[in-house]
């Protein structure tokens, strides 16, 4: 296998509302990963439109159609004033969900070792048949149904995403082959994602949600790593890793207040990667949702494609988080009790 990091960019520039803060501009600095000290390290793949029966084998054919309807007689919102679309948004929406399997593909047929979809616009807050939060098909769940159908039959998924991806859960909270973990600042948009939020049925124990204070920042992050994903990862045994990328949990963004710097996404990173290594021969992929300032989702995208190349970050613009971090001792200890790492 190639030690190389597959990328694809789906700037989807005309998937734009003036305003709205998930706009093309956030993909302003992407251009720039050609000419970047990882660029020998990096493999970029064109992005396809994603072939229909994918798509379906997540969102039926009518919601698939209803989006292409709207989507057509735009621009316009879809729910309650956030997700939005453009005449351009359908066929945009396909090109991302069709980068996701091709970044996927280059992993699992060997011409990389790890991957990241640069895509637009994100998936995580998308159902079956609910757009919502920017979001129109839920990428990161195309692609595990995807490599599912290739034979890498455990699939774990986890969601840094400062706000929970309530679409991906509800696709898979029954399903006990895909194991969700998510993190998430609580108390915010969408309000779903409680401890005791499980899983049901054939797939209760399957879903991990690490709802987090405000101000939780970078040692919060390593502990929870340390003491909830890898154990957990490691009873459930997945073929590969696919990661929600979420930036918007940095602590300048403007959206939201987890306080992780991105020496913190570094160190995230590398954490996940070793993980990879030892579980699932290095699988591992990337897919972003949110990060809304430009600059620093720059910043945060290459700590993550630092920490897949296996070096550390050269250096933090931004620095530490300003606040003092909050500690999250109780919550670990909830949560290592009630998904049984912890005895009672």
């Amino acid at each position: 296998m190639k030690n190389l990091i597959a990328y694809t960019v789906v700037s989807s520039p005309e998937h734009n509302l003036a305003g709205h803060p998930e706009n093309p501009r956030r993909f302003q600095h992407f251009s720039r990963l050609a000419d970047s000290p990882l660029s020998e390290k990096l493999l970029r793949i064109e992005p396809q439109v994603a072939p229909m029966p994918v798509v379906t084998a997540i969102h039926p054919q009518s919601y698939v159609s209803a989006l292409e309807q709207a989507a057509s007689q735009g621009p316009g919102f879809l729910d309650h004033g956030d997700t939005y679309v453009t005449t351009a948004s359908y066929q945009a929406a396909l090109e991302a969900a069709g980068g996701a399997i091709e970044v996927v593909q280059a992993v699992i047929e060997g011409q990389a070792r790890s991957g990241f979809a640069l895509i637009r616009p994100p998936g995580h807050h998308t159902s079956a048949t609910r757009p919502s939060g920017f979001c129109l098909l839920n990428n990161i769940a195309i692609a595990a149904r995807y490599v599912q159908s290739l034979g890498y039959k455990r699939v774990m998924i986890f969601d840094f995403d400062v706000h929970h991806g309530n679409g991906t859960q509800d696709l898979f909270e029954k399903d006990p082959s895909i194991l969700y973990i998510s993190t998430h600042q609580y108390g915010i948009y969408p309000g779903t994602g409680s401890i005791h939020e499980t899983g049901s049925g054939e797939g209760s124990g399957s879903v991990v949600n690490i709802p987090l204070p405000a101000r939780a920042g970078d040692q919060a992050f390593n502990a929870i790593t340390d003491q909830l994903i890898e154990p957990i990862a490691k009873r459930f045994q997945p073929d590969i890793l696919l990661i929600s990328a979420g930036f918007d949990a940095h602590w300048n963004d403007p959206l939201a207040s987890l306080q992780l710097s991105t020496t913190g996404y570094n160190q995230l990173g590398t954490s996940l990667f070793l993980m990879a290594e030892e579980l699932c021969e290095g699988k591992i992929v990337y897919f972003l949702e949110g990060g809304y300032d430009p600059d620093d989702l720059w910043d945060n995208v290459l700590a993550i494609l630092y920490s897949l190349a296996k070096e550390s970050l050269p250096v933090d613009r931004l620095g530490s988080a300003p606040f003092p971090e909050e500690s999250i001792d109780h919550i670990v200890e909830t949560l290592q009790i009630l998904h049984g790492i912890k005895p009672l």
